[in-house]
């Protein structure tokens, strides 16, 4: 049997997310299937997609998944050679009314920023025309909601962004999964990729994207969802940083506070890479900070790293995405964060020294 077409919708609003996947099932004249049965496993899906295609003539599936489900096991699961359904778009319903207070809430804001990342289609709840009247476009000024495109933009430039009305559906989207998932902003930026959005409602053309056909869009989308346009005051940015040397760990402690805890050099909403730390010479860690939250985990260790790893034997390769940053302000820090002329002579046994209050690793299970 072929591979029946799914589509699985993720979201941090529930209601919002259920009431979008029932309108795009209807739409498409797709099975809709709940969150409660989603959560069952895959296993549960192939059954029900096997059951289903023999017993009707089914067009497709839209799967919805709970606000805490991870994107790379969907993918995974529903990317798989055996799977009787494939996944053709995988869709993160954002509720721009409620983002603001999602990027407020630590744990909210990183199940967002790693739903916004693997979305092939972003379907953004505009402010005007809402049925709820704590949606109202009036609790908030039209540009803030404007910002709110911007920074999701930068956060997946690959994604294809629709902002909608209420009973609105997007346009046909078919990501080739299989391929690869669409790249997050920070991805984009180390490899030198990006694109900075040059409007809201905007997506990349055919020609950046390997996913299908894209929705043409200018500002005039914009101005139909009553976002204005941002050109020339955009808050969101995002900018990479290198330096071969490695941090040292109690400086670089300092600047971490300062930069997430106390919001010095703008708001950084996600930063992830790869770094050093002096301290533990000879060991490259994934970099994955979102609001908060930072997590240096290793990567490889040794000082033979082995072929194609001539990267990760370097010292920073950080991607910053965030609102109102200062990113003269920031690189000055980071560059005092690292080794001097002289801690770099004195050699890594002298590293080995410094004060680190960064958790320990286990390399010897390392990602």
């Amino acid at each position: 049997m072929a591979g029946i077409d799914a589509i699985a919708v993720v979201g941090l609003c529930a209601h919002e997310r259920r009431r979008y996947a029932m309108d795009l099932a209807k739409a498409r004249g797709y099975v809709f299937v709940p969150a409660e049965q989603t959560e069952q496993g895959i296993d549960a899906i192939d059954r029900l997609v096997g059951l289903l295609g023999m017993t009707a003539d089914i067009r497709g599936f839209v799967l919805e998944y709970a606000d805490d489900t991870a994107c790379p096991e969907v993918i995974g699961a529903l990317s798989a050679a055996d799977s009787p359904a494939v996944l053709s778009d995988l869709v993160c319903v954002v509720d721009l009314t409620c983002l603001s207070g999602d990027l407020e809430e630590e744990d909210r804001c990183v199940r967002l920023v790693g739903q916004v990342e693997f979305a092939s289609t972003l379907a953004l709840l505009g402010p005007i025309g809402r049925e709820d009247p704590a949606h109202e476009s009036g609790d908030a000024p039209a540009h803030e909601f404007a910002e709110a495109v911007d920074l999701i933009a930068h956060l997946a430039p690959e994604a294809h962004r629709f902002v909608l009305d209420p009973g609105a559906v997007h346009e046909p989207v078919c990501w080739d999964f299989t391929h690869r998932p669409p790249s997050a902003g920070w991805t984009a930026l180390l490899n030198s990729e990006f694109s900075t959005p040059a409007y809201p409602g905007g997506a990349w053309t055919d020609d950046n994207q390997p996913g299908g056909a894209c929705p043409g869009t200018d500002d005039s989308v914009a101005e139909l969802v009553g976002l204005p346009s941002t050109a020339g005051s955009a808050r969101a940015s995002g900018f990479r940083y290198e330096q071969a040397r490695p941090f040292h760990p109690q400086r670089l402690q300092a600047v971490l506070t300062a930069a997430l805890g106390d919001g010095c050099w703008g708001r950084i909403v996600r930063s992830a890479g790869f770094a050093r730390l002096a301290s533990r010479p000879y060991v490259t860690a994934h970099w994955d900070q979102t609001a908060t939250r930072l997590m240096l985990a290793p990567l490889t260790a040794g000082p033979y790293l082995g072929e194609g790893a001539e990267l990760l034997a370097l010292g920073q390769e950080l991607a910053f995405i965030g609102v109102d940053l200062d990113e003269p302000g920031l690189r000055e820090a980071l560059e005092r964060a690292v080794l001097t002329d002289a801690e770099l002579l004195a050699g890594p046994m002298a590293w080995l020294e410094y004060p680190d209050d960064f958790p320990a690793w286990d390399t010897a299970h390392r990602g």
